[in-house]
């Protein structure tokens, strides 16, 4: 143990960090031999308890989508769009400091709060429905969940090698997308079945005590620590430790170089142009289906499910491949820039045809029309995940936390406004869907242009 470090791992008060070698090579297989399994390991099953917290903060995240079909009427738009928003003024707010203490007190007990403080705002909204109150709460929700991806961002640098970071998000970022499935299929089945709509904020407080349990008596804060109580194998330790080259503590935060840095300001450039579009479609998919569509409560959920089945599944079969093009030798910049066009443009094209869909009933042709475009467009969303959301770890590493929360915490403003300028557009007339869906499309490409064009995926933070 190094001077001045905790049995916590805790160097001087602070969480040692690891960085990446400024020129990744993949692994000899003489390292990568019998070490090299993934799925059965102890770093898969990490990411299967980061993947279930993801469910759960998603299932309080979207339940509000559900939820707010029955606790407000149709002609209430402005209402709608403050509640839903309320969630992403929280989760902005707290992006900066939730990084910071991320990397000061290590990321496990920073998610720990994270979820339980989630789950008890969940618990108190049918409590008190009064608009103050739900307000408050779903911003507190969103503080909370702030908390989330810095916490889990830093788990991720001491837990994975980067040459695994593509699959490794793709797993935990799975649990957004089922979330969210279940939050829209399950929300208006428990209602029908309950008659209550308090029934889905109790169900996802439930949830949440379940992970706080899991990440609680079986998640460590990293590899070395599971290793010293006899968890981890020694050939698991040193195969991770093959991709993490050096490890450094940083003494002090770069702010200013952060944002001096072009390659970094264009991660924050398509972070919030690809959440404008995702944001969005989760505050508005289930009202967009029964007011243009005029489909019913069990059709509703229904619908709402099938463009966020596709997401997970793109998702980890496109990061499966993005790893398998590195272990072929193709650099890491061409692997980013690639799945970040393919995963901006193909949904931009999407949403461009979604435009041109007119209000109808479910049976008409343009409604099935409308629901293939919007599977496809949402589910290509998955190819980002080997793309520009890998990237943090790529140029930061030992920084990635505080990379991570300023630029999440930007693209969550887009959660903020999206809501807000949506329902200003819609509300005289739902034919304004098509300006919608085309502000979407151009987001989407100016995104990935800047990426595409100023992008680097070697270290820049150290």
């Amino acid at each position: 143990m190094a001077k001045n470090e905790t049995k916590s791992g805790l160097v001087d008060g602070y969480h040692p960090l690891v960085v990446a070698p400024l020129e990744p090579k993949y692994p000899s297989r003489r390292v990568t031999g019998e070490t090299s399994y993934f799925v059965g390991s102890v770093r898969f099953s990490v990411l299967l308890i980061l993947f279930f917290c993801n469910t759960v903060m998603y299932l309080a995240r979207i339940n509000m989508s559900v939820a707010i079909v029955y606790m407000y009427r149709d002609d209430q738009e402005f209402e709608k769009s403050v509640v839903l928003s309320a969630f992403y003024w929280g989760y902005a707010s707290s992006q900066i400091l939730a990084g910071y203490l991320a990397a000061r007190y290590g990321g496990r007990i920073v998610l720990l709060v994270s979820i339980l403080g989630c789950g008890i705002g969940t618990c108190i909204i049918p409590l008190d429905t009064s608009m103050p109150m739900v307000v408050g709460m779903r911003a507190l929700i969103g503080m909370c969940q702030g908390a989330n991806y810095p916490s889990q961002m830093i788990l991720l640098s001491g837990w994975i090698p980067w040459f695994e970071r593509s699959r490794a998000l793709s797993i935990i970022s799975a649990g957004e997308s089922l979330g969210t499935i279940v939050a829209l299929f399950g929300g208006p089945y428990l209602v029908a079945h309950t008659k209550a709509w308090a029934s889905i904020f109790w169900v996802t407080g439930l949830a949440a005590i379940a992970a706080f349990a899991m990440v609680f008596v079986v998640l460590f804060e990293g590899p070395e620590d599971m290793h010293s109580s006899g968890w981890l194998s020694s050939e698991e330790m040193r195969f991770i430790h093959s991709g993490r080259s050096i490890i450094i503590r940083p003494k002090s935060v770069p702010w200013g170089k952060f944002f001096r840095s072009v390659p970094y300001l264009s991660c924050i450039c398509v972070h919030f142009c690809s959440d404008w579009g995702y944001l969005l479609i989760l505050c508005y998919l289930p009202s967009y289906w029964r007011n243009v569509y005029q489909v019913n409560d069990s059709q509703m959920a229904f619908f709402s499910v099938l463009p966020c089945i596709g997401i997970p599944i793109v998702s980890i079969l496109g990061a499966t491949f993005a790893d398998w093009l590195l272990s072929q030798k193709v650099s890491l910049l061409a692997v980013r820039k690639g799945m970040t066009a393919l995963g901006l443009g193909a949904p931009a094209l999407c949403f461009h045809l979604l435009s041109y869909c007119k209000p109808c009933k479910a049976s008409c042709p343009a409604f099935w029309f409308a629901l293939g475009v919007m599977v496809l467009g949402v589910s290509l969303r998955g190819f980002q995940t080997g793309g520009w959301a890998s990237n943090y770890l790529d140029i930061g590493p030992s920084h990635v936390s505080h990379l991570f929360s300023i630029a999440n915490s930007i693209g969550a403003v887009s959660g903020i406004l999206a809501p807000l300028v949506t329902g200003a557009i819609i509300s005289d007339s739902i034919m304004n869907w098509s300006y919608v869906f085309n502000t979407v499309a151009v987001l989407y490409l100016l995104g990935g242009l800047v990426f595409v064009s100023f992008a680097k995926a070697h270290v820049l933070f150290h």
